[in-house]
């Protein structure tokens, strides 16, 4: 019995110009053979990743029952526990900073403009990356957590600036 799908996914996930590597090898003392599929340039890992699991259960059932097969090694995973890390990073980032700015300048306006504002720039620096053709990889997780930090400075500045004048004692949208 043939197993189609792998052909499918070779051809159609990135991988078509390199040929996929089978090597001979023993592991456990058992006869081993190895199949090394790689993404190509311009495709997503994860994707091809998810692909090549989601086609293991066919390939499984077209071999014969003694033959077992198993994922020796997964780049994602590492790729995958970074974006958690991002994201878990981005909400403590959003999260201290709103309690910083409520705990100091106790001004319930003061606090919501930061916790709407940063959320925005987000989910707005997504959006961008999305129309221009970006993915997530960890260099663009690096710059966005990054530019966080430098929007997160620059809104505490600003709010610290207006509470300042208007504890001096100017109006609130007074025009010069």
């Amino acid at each position: 019995m043939l197993f189609t799908g792998l052909p499918e996914l070779v051809n159609s996930g990135g991988m078509a110009d390199r040929p996929a590597v089978m090597i001979g090898i023993r592991a456990s003392a058992l006869p081993t053979a190895i199949l090394d599929i790689q993404r190509q340039p311009g495709f997503n890992i994860i994707q091809t990743a998810d692909r090549v699991k989601t086609l293991l259960p066919r390939l499984q059932a077209a071999l014969p029952t003694s033959v077992k097969v198993s994922i020796l090694t997964d780049r994602t995973e590492t790729i995958r526990a970074s974006v958690r890390d991002v994201q878990l990073t981005l909400l403590l980032t959003v999260g201290l900073v709103v309690m910083v700015i409520f705990v100091f300048l106790r001004k319930l306006w003061a606090t919501v403009i930061p916790s709407v504002a940063l959320p925005l720039a987000i989910v707005g620096t997504f959006g961008v990356m999305k129309l221009l053709g970006y993915s997530l990889d960890n260099l663009s997780l690096m710059a966005l957590t990054i530019s966080t930090g430098f929007v997160v400075d620059d809104a505490i500045v600003m709010i610290e600036n207006i509470v300042r004048y208007i504890e001096m004692g100017e109006k609130p949208w007074k025009r010069r």
